[in-house]
């Protein structure tokens, strides 16, 4: 299995979102996870609000959100609006939890599937 690792400042919205999107249209042998700079105590409320009815919902992780050093052998890591050593930087137009963003996550999540040979085809 070969994992993607989405990283945002606080692994409760931004990468998750992410994972969520990449999960629901990943091929067998992909997944995603996602991690934190800081982990917020749990899961943000933006990411089922704005992923409700989408494919995606489902894919939504409940878990507390990780800090980064938990989670290992992830490849590539993307790094959504925070800096990490070694990641895929993405700094997103729209900040606000807001359907344009989701929309920006999706265009590069489904743009980074294909390019890794993981999109459903």
């Amino acid at each position: 299995m070969e994992t993607v690792l989405f990283v945002c400042p606080h692994g409760a919205g931004k990468s998750r979102i992410a994972a969520a999107i990449f999960n629901a249209l990943a091929a067998e042998g992909w997944s995603a996870t996602t991690a934190g700079i800081e982990p917020q105590d749990r899961p943000s409320l933006h990411a089922p609000r704005l992923l409700a009815g989408t494919p995606a919902a489902d894919r939504l992780d409940p878990e507390p959100p990780r800090p980064v050093g938990a989670v290992a052998g992830a490849a590539p890591v993307v790094a959504i609006d925070c800096d990490l050593p070694g990641a895929i930087r993405w700094s997103l137009a729209n900040q606000e939890f807001e359907p344009s963003m989701v929309d920006e996550i999706t265009a590069r999540v489904t743009a980074l599937a294909h390019d890794l040979g993981a999109a459903r085809g």
